[in-house]
C-alpha cells in the first residue's frame, strides 16, 4: 500500500511519514523519498594529496595517524577488539550494471543498462555487519531486534562511515572518511519528543550527521581503508557473474509493489516480506550467492557510497560505457538489496532505493568492503 501511495502523490507520503511517531513501520523501502536532503555539494576537493592509485600511498595526508589530528568521534577507544569478518575477495572485472525494461518490479531510468568495468578487486564483508561486529568497535547501537548474529540496524550512512573509520585505524590502514564536521550522538536510534516526532529519524539536527563532502579520497576506489561500496561494486557483487536470470535464485514473477505474495526463487536465498514475519533474521541462514556472500538480497537493506540523483549511473549523459563509476556527487543516499520488509519483485540486484542519508530506519544496515591493491 504505502508503495502505490508513494508513487501515486509523494508529497502525500511524505507527509503521512513525518506524522508517524517513532518513525515506525510506515517508513518503507520506497523507491524514492521526496523530501529536501540535508547534503551539500561534495565537490570540495579532499586533504589527500598526490594519491598512488595503484597502491594507495600518498605523497602527503594530513597526520591521519597522529592523535591528536584524528577526529575525535572516530578515534580509538581501546576497547576496540577484532570484529572476526570473513573477508571474500571479489575480482575486478566487466558487467552490465541495470536491467532490461521487462523485468518485473523495475523502476525506468536508474536501472537503465550500461556496461560498467571495475578495474580493481576488492574484499567484502561476508555477510552484513553484525551486532557484535558492530560492537567490537565500539559503538552502540538501538537494533529493533537484538542478538550477535543480527544484523545491526537503526544506523545511518554517517555512523556506518563511523565503523568503517574504526576498523581503518584498528587495522593501521588510512580512513575514507574525515568526519571532523559531524555532531550529535551515535547509535540513538530512532530518537523521538514532543518537538521531532517521526521526523527524529532522519532530522540532522537530532541523528548523527555531518557537513559536506566526508570523503578524504576523491576517487573513492583508491582508498586503502574500509568503507561502503560504491552501487556499482554492490551490484557486480551482488549479480555474481549471472547474466540471465534476475536472482541467482531464479526469476521473481510479477505482482504489484503493494503486495506480499509467494517468490519461489527467493525463498531459498533471502528473507522478504512472505517469509520473514517482517523481522530480522541472523545472518547466513540463507544460501549464499555464487561468489560466497550471503543475504546480499534481502534480510536488511545495505547502505553503499552513492549519491541517487533520480538518474541513470551515466547520470544521463547517454554514456556508451563506465569505469569505476562514483555516481552523482549530490543527491539522496542509496539503499540496496530490499530488506525483510519489502516486496518480493523488489528484491533483486538491480533494485535501487533512495534516503536521506541522515536516515535511520529497523531495516538498514550495511557492508563493509576494502579495495585491494595490486
Amino acid at each position: 500500500m504505502w508503495e502505490v501511495i508513494y508513487r501515486v502523490c509523494p508529497f502525500l507520503f511524505s507527509a503521512l511519514l513525518i506524522s508517524c511517531n517513532g518513525c515506525s513501520e510506515n517508513n518503507m523501502n520506497n523507491h524514492q523519498e521526496d523530501s529536501e536532503t540535508s547534503e551539500t555539494d561534495s565537490n570540495s576537493s579532499s586533504d589527500i594529496k598526490g594519491t598512488d592509485s595503484s597502491t594507495g600511498e600518498t605523497d602527503s595526508v594530513s597526520d591521519v595517524s597522529s592523535d591528536s589530528s584524528t577526529p575525535s568521534i572516530d578515534n580509538l577507544t581501546g576497547n576496540e577488539v577484532d570484529p572476526a569478518i570473513n573477508w571474500i575477495t571479489i575480482a575486478h572485472g566487466s558487467f552490465v550494471f541495470g536491467s532490461p525494461e521487462d523485468t518485473p518490479c523495475r523502476t525506468p531510468y536508474v536501472e537503465d543498462e550500461i556496461p560498467v568495468t571495475l578495474t580493481r578487486s576488492f574484499q567484502m564483508a561476508e555477510t552484513e555487519i553484525t551486532q557484535q561486529q558492530w560492537e567490537a568497535m565500539d559503538l552502540p547501537h538501538s537494533s529493533r531486534v537484538q542478538g550477535v548474529n543480527f544484523p545491526v540496524t537503526y544506523i545511518n550512512y554517517y555512523e556506518a562511515a563511523i565503523w568503517c573509520n574504526r576498523l581503518s585505524y584498528y587495522s593501521g590502514l588510512e580512513p575514507c572518511y574525515d568526519l571532523s564536521t559531524c555532531s550529535n550522538p551515535v547509535g540513538n536510534g530512532c530518537v523521538t519528543d514532543e518537538t521531532h516526532s517521526g521526523e527524529a529519524c532522519s532530522d540532522p539536527t537530532v541523528v548523527f550527521s555531518c557537513e559536506g563532502d566526508i570523503h578524504r579520497y576523491p576517487d573513492y576506489y583508491a582508498c586503502p581503508g574500509y568503507r561502503l561500496p560504491t552501487t556499482a561494486e554492490w551490484e557486480y557483487a551482488a549479480k555474481a557473474g549471472i547474466t540471465d536470470l534476475h536472482t541467482y535464485g531464479g526469476n521473481v514473477l510479477s505482482e504489484p509493489i503493494s503486495s506480499c505474495n509467494d517468490q519461489p526463487s527467493l525463498n531459498d536465498i533471502a528473507w522478504y516480506c512472505y517469509n520473514s514475519g517482517d523481522v530480522a533474521h541472523p545472518v547466513g541462514e540463507k544460501a549464499a550467492n555464487p561468489w560466497g556472500l550471503f543475504d546480499m538480497l534481502g534480510n536488511v537493506a545495505e547502505w553503499v557510497d552513492y549519491h541517487d540523483a533520480s538518474l541513470p549511473l551515466d547520470g544521463g549523459i547517454g554514456a556508451d560505457t563506465l569505469t569505476d563509476p562514483i555516481g552523482p556527487q549530490e543527491g539522496h543516499g542509496q539503499w540496496r538489496s530490499g530488506s525483510f520488509h519489502t516486496t518480493g519483485c523488489m528484491v533483486r540486484p538491480t533494485e535501487q532505493s533512495a534516503r536521506k542519508i541522515t536516515t535511520r530506519v529497523y531495516f538498514t544496515g550495511f557492508r563493509p568492503v576494502r579495495t585491494i591493491f595490486e
